[in-house]
């Protein structure tokens, strides 16, 4: 038996996905769905009694997340006949492929002055694409903290400065949600290949796999979106904190914005 590896099995998976359907469109109708539960969660918050932006809205941006996760299982669950027959084709697809472990490298080939052949060079190791993924998000959220804790910090000293800081807030805010909605919807072939790969919608393909490529659905769900609802918390958050800053008596961002100067 071939065993496929994770990269060739997602790979493959994600271009009969994206040949089956619109994976690109269906993630749009979730993350607009999304949204809507997230407005929906601050609302229900402030009625609650949770009047403090800084608190409500992350709230709501967490509530909003777990509907998403809530939203792939439904997606995994709807599309299960469809994703099986795909599943199943490319489980079928590895029996055609070489079987590269009966390959053998040359002594010049595997290893020389250079270092090992690892895909790294001398002293790197080669990372695949979500390892290379991961380490740019983390270094983004990094640099995006620090610069928007320095930004909170200022926000003490013009309260009573420019009345276009609200506005601007809020334009910022919009616009951070926007690319993580759009980066959530570019990169929805590969999430939701990976997603029904690790649903185990077939065990045809699923036996097929390396045991150690084998992952639960939500894990990966997860680990592919978690860096960008972390970035977008941070910033609501902050975004959250100096509304209030500005406009203390203000509960929302409507009254933020329409507060008497």
């Amino acid at each position: 038996m071939r065993f496929l590896s994770r990269t060739q099995a997602t790979n493959l998976l994600r271009r009969r996905i994206e040949r089956a359907s619109y994976p690109r469109i269906q993630m749009m109708l979730m993350v607009m769905l999304t949204g809507a539960s997230g407005l929906l969660c601050s609302f229900v918050l402030l009625h609650l009694g949770l009047e403090s932006m800084p608190w409500r809205y992350p709230m709501a941006l967490l509530g909003a997340y777990l509907f998403f996760l809530f939203m792939l299982w439904v997606w995994l669950r709807f599309k299960a006949d469809d994703l099986a027959d795909a599943v199943d084709m490319v489980g079928n697809t590895a029996d055609q492929l070489p079987d590269i472990s009966s390959f053998k490298l040359g002594p010049s080939v595997r290893s020389g002055e250079g270092g090992d052949f690892g895909g790294g060079g001398a002293s790197a190791s080669f990372d695949g694409p979500a390892e290379a993924e991961t380490a740019s998000l983390m270094q983004t959220a990094e640099d995006t903290t620090s610069s928007l804790s320095d930004a909170g910090n200022a926000l003490d000293g013009v309260a009573d400065g420019d009345e276009l800081v609200i506005p601007l807030l809020v334009i910022a805010l919009l616009v951070r949600l926007a690319m993580a909605s759009l980066y959530v919807v570019y990169t929805a072939p590969a999430l939701m290949a990976e997603v029904a790969l690790d649903g185990a919608l077939s065990y045809t393909l699923y036996r097929k796999l390396k045991k150690s490529d084998q992952q639960h659905w939500l894990q990966t769900a997860v680990r592919r979106t978690v860096w960008p609802f972390l970035l977008t918390a941070v910033f609501v958050t902050l975004t959250g904190y100096g509304l209030h800053v500005l406009a203390p008596e203000a509960r929302t961002i409507s009254e933020a914005l329409h507060r008497p100067h």
